[in-house]
Protein backbone atom coordinates (compact mmCIF):
# COMPACT_ATOMS: atom_id res chain seq x y z
CA UNK A 1 0.00 0.00 0.00
CA UNK A 2 1.35 3.42 -0.99
CA UNK A 3 2.19 5.64 2.00
CA UNK A 4 0.10 8.76 2.63
CA UNK A 5 3.16 11.02 2.30
CA UNK A 6 3.98 9.36 -1.02
CA UNK A 7 0.47 10.16 -2.26
CA UNK A 8 0.94 13.80 -1.24
CA UNK A 9 4.14 14.03 -3.24
CA UNK A 10 2.49 12.38 -6.27
CA UNK A 11 -0.55 14.71 -6.12
CA UNK A 12 1.69 17.77 -6.00
CA UNK A 13 3.82 16.42 -8.85
CA UNK A 14 0.79 15.86 -11.09
CA UNK A 15 -0.52 19.36 -10.33
CA UNK A 16 2.81 21.00 -11.20
CA UNK A 17 3.21 19.00 -14.42
CA UNK A 18 -0.35 19.88 -15.46
CA UNK A 19 0.38 23.58 -14.96
CA UNK A 20 3.68 23.29 -16.84
CA UNK A 21 1.91 21.73 -19.83
CA UNK A 22 -0.88 24.33 -19.73
CA UNK A 23 1.72 27.10 -19.78
CA UNK A 24 3.50 25.47 -22.70
CA UNK A 25 0.28 25.14 -24.69
CA UNK A 26 -1.14 28.60 -24.04
CA UNK A 27 -0.93 31.16 -26.86
CA UNK A 28 0.61 33.95 -24.78
CA UNK A 29 4.45 33.95 -24.74
CA UNK A 30 4.62 35.96 -21.49
CA UNK A 31 6.94 34.15 -19.09
CA UNK A 32 6.34 30.90 -20.98
CA UNK A 33 9.82 29.38 -21.01
CA UNK A 34 10.72 30.37 -17.46
CA UNK A 35 7.47 29.26 -15.86
CA UNK A 36 7.28 26.00 -17.85
CA UNK A 37 10.71 24.73 -16.82
CA UNK A 38 10.25 25.88 -13.21
CA UNK A 39 7.01 23.96 -12.79
CA UNK A 40 8.23 20.91 -14.72
CA UNK A 41 11.32 20.72 -12.51
CA UNK A 42 9.15 21.01 -9.40
CA UNK A 43 6.94 18.21 -10.71
CA UNK A 44 9.91 15.88 -11.00
CA UNK A 45 11.39 16.81 -7.66
CA UNK A 46 8.05 15.86 -6.07
CA UNK A 47 7.61 12.67 -8.10
CA UNK A 48 11.13 11.39 -7.44
CA UNK A 49 10.77 12.26 -3.75
CA UNK A 50 7.62 10.14 -3.78
CA UNK A 51 9.58 7.19 -5.20
CA UNK A 52 12.43 7.68 -2.72
CA UNK A 53 10.14 8.14 0.27
CA UNK A 54 8.15 5.04 -0.61
CA UNK A 55 11.30 2.92 -0.36
CA UNK A 56 13.35 4.76 2.27
CA UNK A 57 10.76 6.67 4.31
CA UNK A 58 13.02 9.72 4.26
CA UNK A 59 14.07 12.32 1.72
CA UNK A 60 16.62 14.34 3.67
CA UNK A 61 20.37 14.61 3.47
CA UNK A 62 22.20 12.47 6.00
CA UNK A 63 22.81 14.33 9.26
CA UNK A 64 20.73 17.30 8.11
CA UNK A 65 17.14 18.54 8.12
CA UNK A 66 17.52 19.78 4.54
CA UNK A 67 15.31 18.00 2.04
CA UNK A 68 16.77 16.51 -1.15
CA UNK A 69 17.01 18.87 -4.10
CA UNK A 70 16.24 17.75 -7.65
CA UNK A 71 19.86 16.88 -8.43
CA UNK A 72 20.06 14.60 -5.41
CA UNK A 73 16.71 13.01 -6.29
CA UNK A 74 17.93 12.23 -9.81
CA UNK A 75 21.11 10.63 -8.47
CA UNK A 76 19.26 8.45 -5.96
CA UNK A 77 16.55 7.52 -8.47
CA UNK A 78 19.13 6.35 -11.00
CA UNK A 79 21.95 4.83 -8.96
CA UNK A 80 20.07 3.47 -5.95
CA UNK A 81 16.46 2.86 -6.95
CA UNK A 82 16.88 2.22 -10.67
CA UNK A 83 13.58 3.91 -11.54
CA UNK A 84 15.19 6.08 -14.23
CA UNK A 85 17.93 5.27 -16.73
CA UNK A 86 20.87 7.13 -18.25
CA UNK A 87 18.79 8.83 -20.95
CA UNK A 88 16.24 9.93 -18.35
CA UNK A 89 19.05 11.39 -16.24
CA UNK A 90 20.16 13.56 -19.16
CA UNK A 91 16.67 15.00 -19.60
CA UNK A 92 16.14 15.66 -15.89
CA UNK A 93 19.55 17.19 -15.23
CA UNK A 94 19.09 19.44 -18.25
CA UNK A 95 15.68 20.41 -16.87
CA UNK A 96 17.23 21.08 -13.46
CA UNK A 97 19.88 23.34 -14.97
CA UNK A 98 17.25 25.14 -17.06
CA UNK A 99 15.18 25.68 -13.91
CA UNK A 100 18.19 27.06 -12.05
CA UNK A 101 19.01 29.40 -14.92
CA UNK A 102 15.40 30.51 -15.28
CA UNK A 103 15.29 31.25 -11.54
CA UNK A 104 18.58 33.13 -11.25
CA UNK A 105 19.30 34.33 -14.80
CA UNK A 106 17.59 34.63 -18.17
CA UNK A 107 16.92 31.86 -20.71
CA UNK A 108 15.32 31.87 -24.14
CA UNK A 109 14.10 28.64 -25.74
CA UNK A 110 12.59 28.06 -29.15
CA UNK A 111 9.38 26.04 -29.41
CA UNK A 112 11.36 23.00 -30.61
CA UNK A 113 13.85 23.11 -27.72
CA UNK A 114 11.16 23.65 -25.11
CA UNK A 115 8.95 20.92 -26.61
CA UNK A 116 11.89 18.51 -26.71
CA UNK A 117 12.59 19.05 -23.01
CA UNK A 118 8.99 18.89 -21.84
CA UNK A 119 7.76 16.10 -24.11
CA UNK A 120 10.56 13.71 -23.20
CA UNK A 121 10.04 14.66 -19.54
CA UNK A 122 6.38 13.63 -19.78
CA UNK A 123 7.47 10.18 -20.95
CA UNK A 124 9.75 9.81 -17.92
CA UNK A 125 6.98 11.05 -15.62
CA UNK A 126 4.61 8.41 -16.94
CA UNK A 127 7.14 5.63 -16.49
CA UNK A 128 7.98 6.55 -12.89
CA UNK A 129 4.32 7.14 -11.99
CA UNK A 130 3.28 3.78 -13.43
CA UNK A 131 6.01 1.94 -11.53
CA UNK A 132 5.28 3.74 -8.29
CA UNK A 133 1.47 3.77 -8.12
CA UNK A 134 0.31 1.51 -10.95
CA UNK A 135 -1.49 4.52 -12.46
CA UNK A 136 -1.00 5.54 -16.05
CA UNK A 137 -0.64 9.21 -16.90
CA UNK A 138 -4.08 9.09 -18.54
CA UNK A 139 -5.54 8.05 -15.17
CA UNK A 140 -4.48 11.29 -13.48
CA UNK A 141 -4.41 13.70 -16.40
CA UNK A 142 -6.60 14.02 -19.53
CA UNK A 143 -4.87 12.70 -22.63
CA UNK A 144 -5.47 16.03 -24.36
CA UNK A 145 -3.33 17.77 -21.71
CA UNK A 146 -0.01 17.14 -23.42
CA UNK A 147 2.65 19.43 -24.91
CA UNK A 148 1.33 20.29 -28.38
CA UNK A 149 3.51 21.06 -31.40
CA UNK A 150 2.27 21.58 -34.95
CA UNK A 151 5.55 20.22 -36.33
CA UNK A 152 7.22 18.16 -33.59
CA UNK A 153 10.98 17.68 -34.11
CA UNK A 154 12.24 14.22 -34.95
CA UNK A 155 16.01 14.67 -34.52
CA UNK A 156 17.92 16.24 -31.62
CA UNK A 157 20.80 17.22 -33.85
CA UNK A 158 18.54 19.15 -36.21
CA UNK A 159 17.01 21.06 -33.30
CA UNK A 160 20.38 21.98 -31.81
CA UNK A 161 21.86 22.77 -35.23
CA UNK A 162 19.01 25.15 -35.99
CA UNK A 163 19.41 26.85 -32.62
CA UNK A 164 23.17 27.14 -33.12
CA UNK A 165 22.58 28.90 -36.45
CA UNK A 166 20.20 31.35 -34.78
CA UNK A 167 22.75 32.06 -32.04
CA UNK A 168 25.51 32.62 -34.61
CA UNK A 169 23.22 35.02 -36.47
CA UNK A 170 22.62 37.01 -33.26
CA UNK A 171 26.38 37.27 -32.76
CA UNK A 172 27.13 38.75 -36.18
CA UNK A 173 28.99 42.09 -36.11
CA UNK A 174 26.66 45.04 -35.72
CA UNK A 175 23.75 43.01 -34.35
CA UNK A 176 24.29 44.02 -30.69
CA UNK A 177 22.28 41.01 -29.51
CA UNK A 178 24.87 39.05 -27.54
CA UNK A 179 22.66 39.02 -24.42
CA UNK A 180 19.89 37.29 -26.37
CA UNK A 181 22.42 34.86 -27.85
CA UNK A 182 23.63 33.99 -24.36
CA UNK A 183 20.06 33.37 -23.16
CA UNK A 184 19.46 30.96 -26.08
CA UNK A 185 22.80 29.24 -25.55
CA UNK A 186 22.24 28.26 -21.90
CA UNK A 187 19.51 25.60 -22.50
CA UNK A 188 21.70 23.96 -25.16
CA UNK A 189 24.65 23.91 -22.76
CA UNK A 190 22.39 22.36 -20.10
CA UNK A 191 21.47 19.51 -22.44
CA UNK A 192 25.05 19.01 -23.61
CA UNK A 193 26.54 19.03 -20.10
CA UNK A 194 23.89 16.63 -18.83
CA UNK A 195 24.69 14.24 -21.70
CA UNK A 196 28.38 14.40 -20.76
CA UNK A 197 27.69 13.73 -17.08
CA UNK A 198 28.43 17.29 -15.92
CA UNK A 199 26.25 18.20 -12.94
CA UNK A 200 27.48 21.73 -12.24
CA UNK A 201 26.37 24.79 -14.25
CA UNK A 202 28.81 26.18 -16.81
CA UNK A 203 31.26 28.85 -15.75
CA UNK A 204 31.30 32.23 -17.46
CA UNK A 205 34.54 31.21 -19.16
CA UNK A 206 32.84 28.12 -20.63
CA UNK A 207 29.82 30.16 -21.77
CA UNK A 208 32.06 32.72 -23.47
CA UNK A 209 34.10 29.98 -25.17
CA UNK A 210 30.93 28.39 -26.52
CA UNK A 211 29.70 31.73 -27.84
CA UNK A 212 33.03 32.37 -29.56
CA UNK A 213 32.98 28.88 -31.02
CA UNK A 214 29.52 29.33 -32.53
CA UNK A 215 30.46 32.76 -33.84
CA UNK A 216 33.64 31.55 -35.52
CA UNK A 217 32.54 28.13 -36.79
CA UNK A 218 29.44 26.65 -38.44
CA UNK A 219 30.12 23.24 -36.85
CA UNK A 220 27.96 23.09 -33.72
CA UNK A 221 29.19 19.59 -32.75
CA UNK A 222 32.46 20.96 -31.36
CA UNK A 223 30.51 23.29 -29.06
CA UNK A 224 28.04 20.60 -27.96
CA UNK A 225 29.83 17.22 -28.27
CA UNK A 226 27.49 15.53 -25.80
CA UNK A 227 24.45 16.21 -27.97
CA UNK A 228 25.99 14.23 -30.84
CA UNK A 229 25.22 10.99 -28.99
CA UNK A 230 21.56 11.80 -28.24
CA UNK A 231 18.73 10.20 -30.17
CA UNK A 232 15.01 10.88 -30.12
CA UNK A 233 13.20 7.54 -30.00
CA UNK A 234 9.73 6.15 -29.30
CA UNK A 235 8.97 5.13 -25.74
CA UNK A 236 9.35 1.43 -24.85
CA UNK A 237 5.97 1.78 -23.11
CA UNK A 238 3.53 2.66 -25.91
CA UNK A 239 0.10 4.02 -25.03
CA UNK A 240 -3.06 4.37 -27.10
CA UNK A 241 -3.78 7.73 -25.51
CA UNK A 242 -0.28 9.12 -25.04
CA UNK A 243 2.22 9.30 -27.91
CA UNK A 244 5.58 9.19 -26.21
CA UNK A 245 9.19 10.04 -27.03
CA UNK A 246 12.42 9.56 -25.11
CA UNK A 247 16.01 10.70 -25.30
CA UNK A 248 18.56 7.91 -25.50
CA UNK A 249 22.36 8.00 -25.46
CA UNK A 250 24.06 6.24 -28.36
CA UNK A 251 27.82 6.28 -27.64
CA UNK A 252 28.60 5.14 -31.20
CA UNK A 253 26.67 7.95 -32.85
CA UNK A 254 28.60 10.84 -34.36
CA UNK A 255 31.86 10.88 -36.29
CA UNK A 256 34.14 12.06 -33.49
CA UNK A 257 33.63 10.68 -29.98
CA UNK A 258 34.75 13.38 -27.56
CA UNK A 259 36.08 13.20 -24.02
CA UNK A 260 38.72 15.16 -22.08
CA UNK A 261 42.23 13.81 -22.58
CA UNK A 262 43.82 12.24 -19.51
CA UNK A 263 47.04 13.53 -18.03
CA UNK A 264 49.89 12.97 -20.52
CA UNK A 265 47.58 11.48 -23.16
CA UNK A 266 47.75 12.53 -26.80
CA UNK A 267 44.50 13.78 -28.37
CA UNK A 268 43.27 13.87 -31.96
CA UNK A 269 41.76 17.33 -31.51
CA UNK A 270 42.29 20.00 -28.89
CA UNK A 271 40.21 22.69 -27.23
CA UNK A 272 41.78 25.13 -24.82
CA UNK A 273 40.38 24.47 -21.34
CA UNK A 274 41.17 26.21 -18.08
CA UNK A 275 42.29 23.42 -15.73
CA UNK A 276 40.39 24.94 -12.83
CA UNK A 277 37.14 25.03 -14.81
CA UNK A 278 37.29 21.23 -14.60
CA UNK A 279 37.88 21.39 -10.83
CA UNK A 280 35.42 24.21 -10.22
CA UNK A 281 33.99 23.03 -6.90
CA UNK A 282 35.98 24.47 -3.99
CA UNK A 283 36.87 21.83 -1.42
CA UNK A 284 35.41 24.02 1.33
CA UNK A 285 32.03 24.06 -0.46
CA UNK A 286 31.66 20.29 -0.76
CA UNK A 287 29.73 20.04 2.51
CA UNK A 288 27.01 22.35 1.14
CA UNK A 289 26.60 20.14 -1.92
CA UNK A 290 26.35 16.98 0.16
CA UNK A 291 24.14 18.41 2.89
CA UNK A 292 26.72 17.79 5.63
CA UNK A 293 29.13 19.97 7.61
CA UNK A 294 32.44 21.11 6.16
CA UNK A 295 34.40 18.85 8.52
CA UNK A 296 32.23 15.86 7.63
CA UNK A 297 32.82 16.56 3.94
CA UNK A 298 36.59 16.62 4.53
CA UNK A 299 36.21 13.25 6.25
CA UNK A 300 34.38 11.85 3.22
CA UNK A 301 37.16 13.11 0.93
CA UNK A 302 39.76 11.42 3.13
CA UNK A 303 37.81 8.16 3.38
CA UNK A 304 37.39 7.91 -0.39
CA UNK A 305 40.97 8.99 -1.12
CA UNK A 306 39.76 11.68 -3.53
CA UNK A 307 42.90 13.79 -3.10
CA UNK A 308 45.02 10.98 -4.50
CA UNK A 309 42.90 10.77 -7.68
CA UNK A 310 43.99 13.38 -10.26
CA UNK A 311 40.59 13.09 -11.97
CA UNK A 312 38.92 14.24 -8.75
CA UNK A 313 41.23 16.74 -7.06
CA UNK A 314 43.59 19.55 -8.00
CA UNK A 315 45.30 22.20 -5.90
CA UNK A 316 47.15 25.41 -6.65
CA UNK A 317 50.18 26.34 -4.56
CA UNK A 318 52.07 29.55 -3.93
CA UNK A 319 55.72 30.11 -4.81
CA UNK A 320 56.57 29.00 -1.25
CA UNK A 321 54.69 25.73 -1.62
CA UNK A 322 51.68 26.69 0.48
CA UNK A 323 48.24 25.59 -0.75
CA UNK A 324 46.36 28.57 -2.17
CA UNK A 325 43.33 26.81 -3.66
CA UNK A 326 41.85 23.30 -3.69
CA UNK A 327 39.26 22.20 -6.24
CA UNK A 328 37.17 19.10 -6.88
CA UNK A 329 35.77 17.86 -10.18
CA UNK A 330 32.23 16.70 -10.92
CA UNK A 331 33.53 13.14 -10.75
CA UNK A 332 34.60 13.73 -7.14
CA UNK A 333 31.18 15.13 -6.29
CA UNK A 334 29.44 12.12 -7.83
CA UNK A 335 31.69 9.67 -5.96
CA UNK A 336 30.98 11.42 -2.67
CA UNK A 337 27.24 11.48 -3.30
CA UNK A 338 27.21 7.81 -4.25
CA UNK A 339 29.13 6.87 -1.11
CA UNK A 340 26.53 8.62 1.04
CA UNK A 341 23.70 7.02 -0.92
CA UNK A 342 25.30 3.62 -0.36
CA UNK A 343 25.23 4.16 3.41
CA UNK A 344 28.68 5.51 4.27
CA UNK A 345 28.95 5.93 8.05
CA UNK A 346 29.88 9.61 8.28
CA UNK A 347 30.63 9.51 12.00
CA UNK A 348 33.05 6.61 11.51
CA UNK A 349 34.66 8.53 8.64
CA UNK A 350 35.03 11.59 10.90
CA UNK A 351 36.72 9.50 13.60
CA UNK A 352 39.09 8.06 10.99
CA UNK A 353 39.82 11.56 9.65
CA UNK A 354 40.45 12.99 13.12
CA UNK A 355 42.87 10.14 13.91
CA UNK A 356 44.69 10.80 10.66
CA UNK A 357 45.06 14.51 11.48
CA UNK A 358 46.22 13.70 15.01
CA UNK A 359 48.96 11.40 13.68
CA UNK A 360 50.12 14.11 11.26
CA UNK A 361 50.28 16.64 14.08
CA UNK A 362 52.36 14.33 16.24
CA UNK A 363 54.86 13.78 13.42
CA UNK A 364 55.40 17.53 13.06
CA UNK A 365 56.38 17.96 16.71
Amino acid sequence: MVARKTKQYVKTAVESLTLAIELFNRPSPTGREHATVMLAAHAFEMLLKAAIYEQRKKVKFSGSDRSFDLGKCVTVAETSLGVIDEGDRVVLLALKNDRDTATHDVIAMSDDVLWLHLRSAVTIFRKVLLGLTGQDLADVMPGRVLPVSATPPTDVGLVVGKEAEQIAELLRPGKRRSAEARARLLPLMSLDRAARGETEPPTEAEINRALRGLKESSDWTSAFPGVVGLQLVGSPRPSDQVQEISLRIDPKRGEVPVRPAREGEEAATYREVDTFDRYSLKLSKLGEKLGVTRHQAYAVVHHLGLKSDPACYRCKTTSKGNIAWQGLSNRALERARKALDDGLDIQAAVVEYNDHNARKARKKR
